[in-house]
């Protein structure tokens, strides 16, 4: 089952499989784009999901305040016994993460499809 919907202007969020969600941001990610990418995960985790990939396809810079809700969302997500997974970074973003020491926390994928199919092995 597929459940499309928009939370604030710059986030799609799908349902990709039982209980593995995706959170597509568009566009930048500074700290606007960081709160509703906060509160499309919170309001994933109040309906129990806990396994998440998070498709940087439509992505073209990142903030802090974005890492910052990267690292919460994963603490969080593997405290459900979860993960959360990023797919198809640019190679300005995947930079970004690197240069944040965020690649040794995060697994990245080439494609949202990877991505799913990692998590449920």
């Amino acid at each position: 089952m597929t459940v499309w919907g928009k939370i604030g202007a710059m986030i799609q969020v799908t349902s990709l499989d039982k209980d593995i969600w995706s959170i597509a941001p568009q566009g930048r990610i500074d700290s606007a784009g960081a709160r509703s990418i906060e509160e499309a995960f919170a309001n994933l985790f109040e309906q129990g999901a806990a396994r998440f990939v998070v498709d940087f396809s439509e992505v073209t810079y990142m903030a802090s305040a974005g890492l910052r809700v990267l690292m919460i969302s994963l603490k969080r997500a593997k405290q459900g016994d979860g993960d959360v997974r990023l797919a198809a970074l640019n190679p300005r973003v995947k930079e970004t993460l690197r240069m944040s020491g965020l690649d040794t926390l995060f697994a990245f994928h080439d494609t949202v499809a990877e991505a799913v199919q990692n998590l449920k092995a």
